[in-house]
This record gives structure tokens, sequence and C-alpha cells, in this order.
């Protein structure tokens, strides 16, 4: 996955969740509302190893501090 949709998946990922990314970090594997169940959603999808992000409530406020 190049950044330009890394950056758009974790924009459109809903707010306070998790998304989770392959392995390889090719492609969004499953969102979740908690860490657990982005990292049930992604097994259940055949991801064993996903890489999770955490997403924000605003990103401007992540902006907005450094």
């Amino acid at each position: 996955m190049n950044p330009q949709d890394r950056l758009k998946a974790l924009r459109e990922a809903p707010a306070d969740g998790w998304v989770a990314f392959s392995a390889d970090e090719s492609r969004v594997v499953a969102y979740g509302s908690t860490y657990e169940e982005a990292v049930s959603n992604a097994e259940g999808e055949g991801e064993s190893d996903p890489l999770l992000v955490k997403i924000p409530n605003d990103w401007a406020d992540l902006v907005l501090a450094h």
C-alpha cells in the first residue's frame, strides 16, 4: 500500500477505533472499536498477524499538539 492509500484508509477509519492492516501492510483487513475486536475481525479475515493502528477521536488534536 502506498503512503497516500494508507493515509486515506486511516482518515476513513471510524474515530476512536482500531484499523488492522495485513502483515505486509498491503491492505486493510478489518476495523474494530477495541483492540481485541480488531484482532478478532482480522483473524476472521484470515490475517493471523495484523498490524494494528489506533485511530484518534480527532486527527486535528494530534496535528496541533506536534
